[in-house]
């Protein structure tokens, strides 16, 4: 099968450091690895991946390739002025330059999508990311949809969402015209529904990880002594965290329970894998806590090193902030268990269903310190009984949580659409945008 996977967000260079990245460079390798020809089209990507000419792909590895279609000159020009207009209001700016960088990126990919003549579309949803709603008619190939978050509303909280009425108008529309949804989670999957789209054909798939690369025991004893010395880590056990350092982690509880350990004569140490913008709020909070001399920050770190780095931890946490409708599939817990280390997660949304006695680890109650602080000293006293839950953790994603696992689920998506492709882009066509509806 000659897979198109379409990621519209300028927000995700292909071939980044950042979870969504790690997302897109996962779920294509894992389709490959099936036997698939998968060929991602992207807005953005690292340096040194760039395609040499205009409709040509670059190879990522075998069965994979990666075409950024090339912007037009204007259409580059417009999106930035749009962004940066001081008299448009934020959100409005932001949400006008988005639909022109969108609709650009459906024009420019449009026809590099048709000579691939992907036998299947599947597209990470972005905000106005039309590319897979309007290609699937045209090319008459299933479209599978894949949604990591309610992002109209994410972007409404968190920085304003211009002319909503027709932004979310849009949303509704794109999100109805695909085949099939992947929710990434079971609050993501009650978003969806709640947009409209019908129950049969979303499908819940949590994020996973590659059990090959993260495993137990990637280091020997020596080289575990070695990398602890490089970080500046001593001899007390590791607590570590993984991710972005943005308000929604906490990592701030996490320093404040590590804090709490250690006045009970707990000689812990914390390992903070990651950056954002809130590190130096947070080596603040370290250097008044006093913990600066036992905590390290590693800044950002490529993903093929994070195998290495959870080989030095004891413990790994997931820490969140309480928050209602908590719709997030971690990657770090995926990798934390598959690498078998003992996980201390906040119980929050679907993270229940990988961790507790008879899975992976201990959960605490989100946003309070002092029970997260207990959850790490009951991992941390009982090292068999952490051993165990680390193994079970391990067990846990095996049977369920890998991305070949999420692949060939995606894949199964797609065969039940292909029988009724024709039919379903039939309807699809005579449900296209109403006059008058203002997309």
């Amino acid at each position: 099968m000659r897979i198109a996977y379409l990621c519209s967000d300028a927000g995700v260079p292909i071939g980044g450091p950042k979870g969504a990245s790690v997302h897109v460079a996962e779920m294509t390798r894992a389709m490959a690895d099936l036997g698939h020809e998968v060929r991602i089209f992207a807005r953005r990507t690292v340096a040194g991946q760039e395609p040499t000419a205009p409709g040509a792909a670059h190879v990522l590895e075998p069965r994979i390739s990666l075409s950024v279609p090339p912007a037009d000159a204007i259409d580059a020009a417009l999106e930035g002025w749009l962004r940066a207009d001081p008299d448009a209001g934020r959100a409005e700016a932001w949400t006008v330059s988005a639909i022109a960088g969108a609709g650009a990126f459906r024009r420019q990919a449009r026809e590099e999508v048709r000579d691939f003549a992907p036998d299947l579309l599947y597209e990470r949803y972005a905000l106005f990311g039309a590319a897979g709603a309007s290609l699937a008619d045209e090319l008459a190939v299933p479209f599978v949809l894949e949604v990591n978050a309610p992002l109209s509303d994410e972007q409404a909280a968190h920085r304003g969402l211009g002319f909503p009425g027709a932004s979310r108008a849009m949303e509704r529309h794109i999100l109805g015209r695909a085949d099939a949804v992947v929710a990434v989670s079971g609050a993501v999957r009650d978003w969806l529904a709640g947009q409209g789209v019908p129950v049969d054909r979303i499908e819940v798939l949590a994020n996973g990880v590659d059990t090959q690369r993260f495993r137990p025991n990637m280091l020997t004893h020596e080289r575990r002594a070695a990398a602890r010395c490089r970080l500046a880590l001593g001899a007390g056990p590791v607590v570590g965290f993984v991710g972005t350092l943005k308000p929604w982690h906490d990592v701030a509880s996490l320093l404040r329970a590590v804090a709490l350990l250690r006045q009970d004569g707990v000689p812990v140490v914390a390992l903070i894998v990651g950056e954002g913008p809130q590190r130096r709020e947070l080596e603040a909070l370290a250097t008044e806590l006093e913990l600066a001399a036992v905590t390290t920050f590693t800044g950002a770190v490529p993903h093929d090193r994070i195998p290495a780095l959870l080989s030095v931890m004891d413990v790994g946490v997931a820490p969140y902030r309480p928050q209602e409708g908590f719709y997030f599939s971690p990657l770090k817990l995926f990798e934390y268990l598959a690498a078998g280390l003992p996980v201390v997660a906040a119980r929050m949304g679907d993270i229940g269903h990988c961790v507790g006695a008879g899975t992976g680890g201990w959960g605490y109650a989100a946003g309070d310190a002092p029970s997260l602080a207990d959850a790490l000293r009951a991992a941390l006293r009982d090292p068999q009984e952490a051993a165990r839950r680390g193994r079970a953790g391990r067990d846990h994603v095996l049977a369920g949580h890998t991305w070949r696992h999420n692949a060939e689920r995606v894949l199964a998506m797609a065969e039940r659409c292909t029988m009724t492709t024709a039919a379903c882009r039939g309807t699809l066509a005579r449900r296209a945008v109403p006059v008058g509806g203002g997309i």
